[in-house]
């Protein structure tokens, strides 16, 4: 069993002699990339769908995959059930003892001998990063993937320690343009620091219903309204009550329809009461967050993303390859995929006016619906296949792997951080920094 460095040693982090480590080399001989992918509970969200989809996709004559489950429980065993036989997938409940993951992730990077780690968002970057150092040996690459709050996810200590955690990384990418100009204003980063591998649908899974009626019984759905659907968990930066305020403006248009919300509730039940409360007449139905949402974008006409912030929603790409038509906000990556006017409808964020019109327009106007829906499938089909993402990624680890190697640190003491990196595996700094 491999025995992680003492976290407190100033001997720290020196370069490992690679000729010391005949298993590593070995591995390096196959050519093939040993890649973790260190992943927060593996819920049903579109980051961990994106991670599943990567791992089954890419080559496996170039690359081999460990995911790294921390906070496993119940919820995770959806998706982990998707993963392929040849993914590893270690799977760590949470406990009381969450404060030493990096240590038992540091083990692994070495148990497996892995050549990278891609951390996807920013929660378990600090975590990642300090296995990494204490590993010695592999690389990390960080995505980002949106912010987690409307106002962003960064104060005081924080701000300074991811800002040099992500430039420790040895590369970064964001799911958008958008979203990497986001990043990098927010932490103050140089310019170039991020590239763009924009999120990909499988448009042969994500199709147009054969039979929307029989679709709609068995989710007991009515045949005879315009179904609009606006999936995600239920949280402020989601906009979700946005929505709810649209809809008591939309007039006899709601009469023609009902509107579904699916997700994780994360309100304590507000929004629904509100709907109870002010929207007596129109048919809103919350339904928890399901294992598998296909059918019920074939079910709907009309998919609504109303967020406050977005990198590239993966909900709004799958509506779309299902031929739905789509209202989303002008946010985030929103505007690479929705072509405002012809291959949706996009309206400012927080705006319920705007949201209101753009709804009562594609609930009315079937000839408009229908367009703008076939023309959402196209754009999909044309420029945002999953094949493009995973030859992407695939581009990225190779040339991640393909660099000079890097001189690690003599010791914890970053002078960048300004502080000592063996911090962020105290809890105490771990509780001030995520505060």
């Amino acid at each position: 069993m491999h025995k992680s460095p003492d976290p407190m040693s100033t001997a720290g982090l020196r370069k490992t002699d690679k000729s010391s480590s005949p298993r590593h080399v070995e591995y390096k001989d196959q050519r093939v990339t040993t890649i973790c992918h260190p992943v927060w509970r593996l819920g049903r969200g579109g980051l961990e769908r994106q991670l599943v989809q990567s791992v089954n996709r890419l080559p496996g004559d170039q690359f081999r995959h460990i995911v790294a489950v921390c906070g496993w429980d119940e919820s995770s065993e959806t998706l982990a059930s998707q993963i392929g036989s040849h993914v590893e997938v270690i799977r760590q409940p949470l406990d009381a003892n969450m404060h030493t993951w990096s240590r038992r992730l540091a083990t692994t990077l070495t148990d497996r001998a892995v050549d990278l780690v891609h951390v996807r968002g920013l929660s378990l970057l600090l975590d990642s990063l300090m296995a990494v150092e204490l590993h010695g040996e592999c690389r990390i690459a960080c995505s980002f993937h949106g912010f987690q709050s409307a106002g962003g996810d960064f104060h005081g200590v924080r701000k300074k320690v991811y800002r040099e955690a992500l430039l420790r990384c040895h590369d970064r990418w964001a799911v958008s343009g958008a979203a990497a100009k986001a990043i990098t204003r927010e932490l103050n980063l140089p310019s170039d620091s991020f590239g763009v591998v924009r999120n990909g649908v499988d448009t042969t899974r994500f199709v147009p219903a054969a039979d929307k009626t029989a679709l709609r019984g068995a989710l007991q759905l009515p045949l005879d309204r315009i179904i609009a659907l606006c999936l995600g968990n239920l949280k402020p930066i989601k906009g979700q009550a946005v929505l709810l305020e649209a809809l008591g403006r939309i007039g006899h248009a709601a009469e023609q329809a009902t509107i579904v919300f699916i997700g994780e509730d994360g309100m304590d039940g507000r929004l629904q009461r509100w709907a109870k409360h002010n929207l007596e007449f129109v048919d809103v139905r919350f339904i928890r967050e399901q294992d598998d949402p296909l059918p019920w974008y074939q079910a709907a006409d009309i998919f609504v993303q109303p967020s406050l912030s977005e990198g590239l929603s993966n909900a709004l790409l799958e509506a779309m390859a299902c031929e739905l038509a789509v209202i989303a906000t002008n946010v985030g990556g929103n505007a690479d995929v929705v072509v405002d006017g012809r291959t949706g409808c996009l309206v400012p964020e927080n705006d319920a006016a705007s949201l209101a019109f753009a709804l009562a327009q594609l609930v009315t106007r079937p000839a408009i619906r229908g367009v703008l829906a076939r023309a959402a499938r196209a754009r999909m089909l044309n420029e945002f296949g999953v094949e493009t993402m995973i030859n992407d990624l695939a581009k990225k680890y190779a040339a991640i792997m393909a660099e000079p190697d890097c001189e690690l640190t003599d010791g914890f003491n970053d002078r960048r951080l300004g502080l000592p990196l063996v911090a962020i595996d105290d809890p105490h700094m771990i509780a001030s920094i995520h505060a």
